[in-house]
């Protein structure tokens, strides 16, 4: 009587830790990764005086990534957007159609979850070796960016080093990037 006792209370308390564990890993079974294509940003950017060297703020500005609008496009009325990095950054000209990037040196982008990037983070950056290209792409260091994603949007900002002046009183560029987010359902 008391073995029987013993085993149905044993069998009481493990259902419990049976039941949970596996909604876990149903969870996981259903959790998926997606690539997510962000809109891109153009933005023009006038030269100021050349400062020795240093860094030029070459674009910052709000990007969208609606996380509500990716999670339903994914089949999820309701989820978690889990670890989430860039997989691809890149930097384009798009006026002067002439113009190349023998103006840069070199550039790093770093994003944020408010407009004065007080908590920012590094997400790649790139050492310009040709002074014919009109593109250049990031080297993505992987950071997970979860933290900085906003329900609407997030903060974005690239620096420039320069090599010299910009051969034109004006630059259209164009950033466009991808990236790599983990869904999974709410419940």
């Amino acid at each position: 009587m008391k073995t029987r006792t013993f085993i149905a209370i044993s069998i009481a308390a493990l259902m419990p830790l049976f039941f949970f564990s596996t909604c876990n890993s149903i969870k996981e079974l259903v959790a998926f990764d997606v690539i997510y294509t962000l809109p891109p940003t153009t933005f023009t950017y006038i030269p100021s005086a050349m400062k020795g060297g240093g860094e030029e703020l070459l674009f910052s500005g709000a990007i969208e990534a609606n996380l509500d609008s990716i999670l339903n496009a994914n089949g999820f009325s309701a989820g978690v957007v889990g670890n989430t990095q860039f997989i691809e950054c890149t930097v384009s000209i798009a006026q002067p159609s002439a113009l190349t990037f023998g103006w840069l040196g070199s550039a790093r982008g770093e994003i944020s979850d408010n407009p004065e990037f007080s908590l920012a983070s590094e997400i790649g950056s790139v050492v310009n070796n040709d002074p014919n290209a009109t593109s250049v792409v990031l080297l993505v260091n992987n950071t997970n960016i979860r933290p900085y994603l906003g329900a609407q949007f997030f903060y974005f900002r690239v620096f420039g080093v320069l090599n010299g002046p910009l051969p034109a009183e004006f630059v259209d560029l164009v950033v466009e990037g991808k990236l790599l987010m983990h869904l999974e359902p709410l419940n």
